[in-house]
């Protein structure tokens, strides 16, 4: 399968990025991550030209990266700053990548390098709302960012996998929806009145037993999608200014076919500045997301045994729109690329 390149990916949370060498692959191409001297965030291809060794597993030398094999040296701009065998020459190099820091982001930009324009980062307005407390995490996914992308935007299957974010005996309505917004795809998910749910008791003292809810879910290409979580009062009629407002952004990157880096962070308007608070909320979602979607996602990746999801002809029902959607936009972005 191939994945759209031209496309700015999460690479790394600009809080979880040091000077120690990190390895990851991004789109089946292996990069080491790491900051200069200067703190500066820096790409390059993780294989060594020479003979293919891991440069990860190097040491700095200054803003250097030297390979552990035979010990040539590689700047941030991937060109080959020493080699203890000859000269270093300007044939002797390696990939780097364009990094940007945006939204406590390091992105990276998988495509051309002069197609890299930073206003194409996807902007997370929610992140610099001083308004909302935030705490971050990071999942490794057994299953194509397809199907990550699929889970987010169905917000029914909540009601049936997650009981921190909602009551399973609940039986109250829930109205979803589904429509496109210039490059983005919303799904919205409308509880007038819902039970309270352990995520909501963590966060409001005095909630009543019966809430409501509006959920709402933003996609846009490839793999970013930003949530606004809203509660309040039963059958409260300004839910865009709920009492209690919970921002999530679920920001993906394809690893492999089958597997996907899944970088989220949480946000809250109640309670900030509570160490406890933060951790307990960061449990409890990192939990859902670890212990519940991650299992389901890597179960039916197994279960496709290598086939495209349309291919095996799946039962479409009217929750499916807006993941249908998405795909098909992701389709299309990749024949054009490729074209």
């Amino acid at each position: 399968m191939p994945f759209i390149r031209e496309s700015w990916y999460p690479a790394s949370w600009s809080s979880s990025l040091g000077a120690e060498p990190v390895a990851r692959t991004f789109l089946g191409e292996e990069v080491v991550l790491y900051r200069d001297s200067q703190g500066t965030a820096v790409a390059l291809s993780n294989i060594c030209p020479h003979r293919f060794a891991a440069l990860a597993k190097g040491k700095l030398h200054g803003d250097a990266i030297a390979c552990p094999y035979h010990g040539l040296r590689f700047g941030p701009d991937g060109r080959c700053v020493h080699n203890p065998h000859g000269p270093a020459t300007g044939a002797i190099r390696v990939r780097s990548y364009s990094l940007v820091e945006r939204h406590g982001m390091v992105w990276i930009w998988m495509g051309q390098a002069e197609n890299a324009d930073p206003a194409k980062i996807p902007v997370l307005s929610a992140r610099e709302d001083a308004q909302f407390d935030w705490v971050e995490g990071y999942l490794h996914v057994e299953g194509n960012y397809q199907l990550v992308i699929d889970n987010l935007l169905d917000l029914t299957h909540v009601e049936f996998l997650h009981p921190f974010l909602a009551d399973p005996s609940d039986t109250f309505p829930t109205e979803v929806t589904c429509h496109e917004e210039g490059e983005q795809v919303i799904s919205q998910y409308n509880r007038p009145q819902c039970k309270r749910t352990p995520l909501v008791a963590g966060l409001w003292n005095d909630a009543p037993e019966v809430i409501s809810l509006l959920s709402v879910m933003r996609w846009q290409a490839p793999a970013n999608l930003v949530q606004r979580n809203c509660f309040d009062v039963a059958r409260h009629a300004d839910m865009a200014n709920a009492h209690v407002q919970v921002p999530f952004c679920h920001l993906l990157t394809p690893e492999t076919e089958t597997t996907t880096h899944y970088f989220w962070a949480g946000g809250r308007n109640q309670l900030q500045g509570v160490p406890a608070v933060s951790e307990g909320f960061r449990l409890g979602v990192e939990g859902a997301f670890k212990n519940e979607d991650e299992p389901m996602i890597a179960d039916v990746q197994g279960r496709m045994k290598g086939r495209e999801l349309f291919d095996m002809k799946p039962l479409l029902l009217p929750i499916d729109k807006s993941a249908v959607l998405a795909r098909r936009r992701v389709s299309a972005l990749l024949k054009a690329e490729l074209a």
